[in-house]
């Protein structure tokens, strides 16, 4: 009897074990999942800092000379402009480098939705998915840059 005692107490004290480890490591994992979607949040914060000094430099490379497009502090209201003027004008100083801006600006356009979801995930603690989505915000960001990066290359006649 001695020996079915021990052996079961040791059956559900390894199972026991067993549950506390689990239990242990889905919160280590979601700790993680917290601090990568900070650390993806603040990543697609820096681009979108590096997307706007492109801006900046290329939007009066590109619009027609003479024009207001680029004037004024609201990057993203610039560059909104511009691609509207791209799509129904026509008219630029350079025509490559404005295809490559406006496939930016349509890029850029695809982060809104995916960094919107990552904000509600991370409001109700489910970091796991808020990091997802901003790391596939993180995907439109990086094809807006390298085509910002693109076009600014070709206003520079690189």
């Amino acid at each position: 009897m001695k020996n079915i005692s021990l052996s079961i107490v040791a059956k559900w004290g390894v199972l026991l074990l067993a549950v506390l480890a689990f239990s242990a490591s889905t919160v280590f994992a979601e700790e993680d999942f917290k601090a990568k979607y900070e650390e993806k949040k603040k990543v697609n914060d820096e681009t979108i800092g590096v997307i706007a000094g492109v801006i900046e430099y290329v939007c009066p490379k590109i619009a027609p000379k003479g024009s207001n497009i680029c004037d004024g502090k609201d990057t993203v209201g610039k560059a909104v402009k511009l691609a509207t003027h791209i799509e129904k004008e026509g008219e630029v100083q350079n025509q490559d480098a404005a295809d490559q801006f406006f496939d930016a600006v349509e890029q850029f356009k695809g982060h809104f939705e995916p960094r919107q979801k990552a904000a509600e995930y991370a409001k109700k603690g489910d970091f796991k998915n808020a990091f997802g989505y901003e790391e596939y915000a993180w995907q439109y960001l990086v094809k807006c840059a390298s085509r910002g990066i693109f076009a600014k290359k070709m206003v520079d006649g690189e």
